[in-house]
Protein backbone atom coordinates (compact mmCIF):
# COMPACT_ATOMS: atom_id res chain seq x y z
CA UNK A 1 0.00 0.00 0.00
CA UNK A 2 1.23 3.52 -1.05
CA UNK A 3 1.68 5.86 1.64
CA UNK A 4 -0.59 9.30 2.15
CA UNK A 5 0.68 13.04 2.02
CA UNK A 6 -0.21 14.00 4.77
CA UNK A 7 1.97 17.20 4.68
CA UNK A 8 -0.02 20.07 3.90
CA UNK A 9 -1.95 19.71 6.77
CA UNK A 10 1.10 19.00 8.92
CA UNK A 11 2.91 22.25 7.76
CA UNK A 12 -0.35 24.31 8.24
CA UNK A 13 -0.52 22.79 11.64
CA UNK A 14 2.98 24.33 12.16
CA UNK A 15 2.94 27.33 11.00
CA UNK A 16 -0.22 28.06 12.76
CA UNK A 17 1.58 26.80 16.55
CA UNK A 18 4.50 29.08 15.72
CA UNK A 19 2.71 32.19 14.48
CA UNK A 20 0.29 31.67 18.35
CA UNK A 21 3.06 30.49 20.28
CA UNK A 22 3.71 33.72 23.29
CA UNK A 23 7.21 33.26 23.58
CA UNK A 24 7.96 33.46 19.66
CA UNK A 25 5.17 36.28 19.32
CA UNK A 26 7.12 38.49 21.44
CA UNK A 27 10.16 37.75 19.50
CA UNK A 28 9.09 37.75 15.72
CA UNK A 29 5.89 39.35 16.60
CA UNK A 30 3.63 36.29 14.48
CA UNK A 31 5.87 36.97 11.24
CA UNK A 32 5.77 33.41 10.27
CA UNK A 33 6.25 33.21 6.55
CA UNK A 34 6.06 30.50 3.60
CA UNK A 35 8.28 32.81 1.62
CA UNK A 36 9.88 35.84 2.19
CA UNK A 37 10.62 38.85 0.12
CA UNK A 38 13.41 41.24 0.16
CA UNK A 39 11.57 43.98 2.42
CA UNK A 40 10.25 41.41 4.80
CA UNK A 41 10.29 42.74 8.35
CA UNK A 42 13.59 41.26 10.39
CA UNK A 43 13.12 39.41 12.89
CA UNK A 44 11.22 36.63 11.35
CA UNK A 45 10.90 33.11 10.86
CA UNK A 46 10.22 30.75 7.35
CA UNK A 47 8.59 27.47 7.57
CA UNK A 48 10.00 25.48 4.44
CA UNK A 49 7.98 23.21 2.35
CA UNK A 50 8.48 19.70 3.87
CA UNK A 51 10.56 16.69 2.50
CA UNK A 52 7.95 13.64 2.75
CA UNK A 53 8.64 9.73 2.34
CA UNK A 54 5.71 7.25 2.24
CA UNK A 55 5.17 6.11 6.05
CA UNK A 56 3.63 2.43 6.81
CA UNK A 57 2.74 0.94 10.14
CA UNK A 58 0.58 -1.86 11.00
CA UNK A 59 -2.82 -0.28 10.98
CA UNK A 60 -1.46 3.42 9.33
CA UNK A 61 -0.59 4.89 6.49
CA UNK A 62 0.43 8.76 5.95
CA UNK A 63 4.21 10.04 5.61
CA UNK A 64 7.40 10.99 7.35
CA UNK A 65 8.21 14.62 7.15
CA UNK A 66 11.40 16.56 7.62
CA UNK A 67 10.55 20.07 8.55
CA UNK A 68 13.35 23.04 8.18
CA UNK A 69 12.31 26.23 10.08
CA UNK A 70 14.64 29.26 9.17
CA UNK A 71 14.96 31.98 11.91
CA UNK A 72 16.27 35.92 10.16
CA UNK A 73 17.48 38.25 12.79
CA UNK A 74 19.97 41.63 12.69
CA UNK A 75 20.96 44.15 14.92
CA UNK A 76 22.31 41.59 17.54
CA UNK A 77 26.31 41.49 17.96
CA UNK A 78 26.40 37.66 19.43
CA UNK A 79 24.85 34.70 18.72
CA UNK A 80 22.66 34.90 21.95
CA UNK A 81 19.73 36.34 20.11
CA UNK A 82 19.35 34.32 17.67
CA UNK A 83 20.07 30.97 19.66
CA UNK A 84 17.76 32.74 22.00
CA UNK A 85 15.13 32.33 18.95
CA UNK A 86 15.92 28.95 17.93
CA UNK A 87 15.41 27.47 21.30
CA UNK A 88 12.06 28.98 21.78
CA UNK A 89 11.30 27.45 17.77
CA UNK A 90 12.33 23.86 19.35
CA UNK A 91 10.31 24.69 22.36
CA UNK A 92 7.36 25.23 20.52
CA UNK A 93 7.44 22.51 17.95
CA UNK A 94 9.69 19.95 19.96
CA UNK A 95 7.20 16.81 21.01
CA UNK A 96 3.66 19.12 20.09
CA UNK A 97 0.54 17.67 19.93
CA UNK A 98 -0.77 19.64 16.80
CA UNK A 99 -4.49 18.99 15.77
CA UNK A 100 -4.31 17.67 11.90
CA UNK A 101 -7.36 18.52 9.47
CA UNK A 102 -6.87 15.07 8.50
CA UNK A 103 -4.96 12.40 9.99
CA UNK A 104 -2.83 12.18 13.38
CA UNK A 105 0.18 13.61 14.25
CA UNK A 106 2.29 10.79 15.49
CA UNK A 107 5.67 12.71 16.30
CA UNK A 108 7.44 15.70 16.14
CA UNK A 109 10.83 15.62 17.30
CA UNK A 110 13.38 18.60 17.08
CA UNK A 111 16.03 16.97 15.34
CA UNK A 112 18.91 19.54 15.35
CA UNK A 113 19.64 23.57 14.73
CA UNK A 114 22.41 25.85 13.78
CA UNK A 115 23.11 29.07 13.10
CA UNK A 116 24.89 31.27 10.25
CA UNK A 117 26.31 34.18 9.73
CA UNK A 118 23.40 36.74 7.47
CA UNK A 119 25.89 38.02 4.44
CA UNK A 120 23.83 40.91 4.65
CA UNK A 121 26.93 42.32 6.99
CA UNK A 122 27.22 42.24 11.06
CA UNK A 123 24.74 41.53 13.23
CA UNK A 124 22.39 39.63 10.91
CA UNK A 125 22.01 36.17 11.60
CA UNK A 126 20.16 32.83 10.15
CA UNK A 127 19.53 30.37 12.21
CA UNK A 128 18.29 26.46 11.18
CA UNK A 129 16.22 24.08 13.10
CA UNK A 130 15.45 20.94 11.56
CA UNK A 131 12.25 18.58 12.74
CA UNK A 132 10.98 14.66 11.84
CA UNK A 133 7.47 13.81 12.24
CA UNK A 134 5.54 11.67 10.85
CA UNK A 135 1.93 12.02 10.14
CA UNK A 136 -1.35 9.10 9.37
CA UNK A 137 -3.98 7.81 9.59
CA UNK A 138 -5.49 4.18 10.88
CA UNK A 139 -6.45 1.95 7.82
Amino acid sequence: MAGLDLSPQLLRAVRARLAADPALRSLVGGRVREAAGAREEWPFLRVDPPEVTPYEAQGWRGCACRLTVHAFLRGARGLGPVQDLLAAVAAALDEADLALARGELLWLSHERSLVLPEPLGPGSWHGVARFGAVAAETT
